[in-house]
């Protein structure tokens, strides 16, 4: 994987920074609003506000980005649950990098029929809850990297 600049961004709001851990822990904008004590609407508002400083749209970007950046402190190392193959490490990295289901597959080295399932095993053998959960995950294990830059979204 060859490095790439990270995109300039617009740094986040405290309240940005908050919104965007609660997305990284996997929560659902209904339980992320309801821990940090806002309405759903503004939640979800300050959601978009972060893809748009960002410059991605897919949540579990965000969070890449988010760590990338340093907007979002890493988190502390864990041990992971079990060894993870290269054909895990490359799927999670493709999750945390691109925006549509065919770069993904298409980084990953796997059918596009079969991303569906890789995922749920990965996501399953991880602990984590959802996508966004693992890539946070993906950085307490030592699976993803700072150096691992998102693309931006298309226009």
């Amino acid at each position: 994987m060859t490095q790439r600049s990270v995109p300039v961004i617009t740094p986040l709001t405290a309240t940005e920074r908050r919104v965007l851990e609660q997305i990284s822990l996997g929560h659902a904008p209904a339980v992320g609003s309801s821990n940090l004590k806002m309405a759903r609407g503004t939640f979800n508002g300050h959601s978009t506000q972060i893809g748009h400083k960002m410059q991605v749209r897919k949540p579990t970007l965000k969070v890449q980005m988010g760590f990338v950046s340093g907007e979002l402190p890493l988190p502390e190392p864990l041990t992971a649950p079990a060894p993870f193959d290269e054909q895990e490490r490359l799927l999670w990295q493709a999750h945390a990098l691109h925006h549509t289901a065919a770069a993904i597959a298409k980084h990953a080295r796997i059918d596009q029929f079969d991303l569906a399932g890789a995922t749920t095993r990965l996501i399953a053998k991880a602990g984590a809850d959802n996508e966004t959960h693992l890539i946070r995950l993906g950085h307490a294990y030592g699976v993803l990297t700072t150096t691992d830059v998102p693309t931006p979204s298309p226009t």
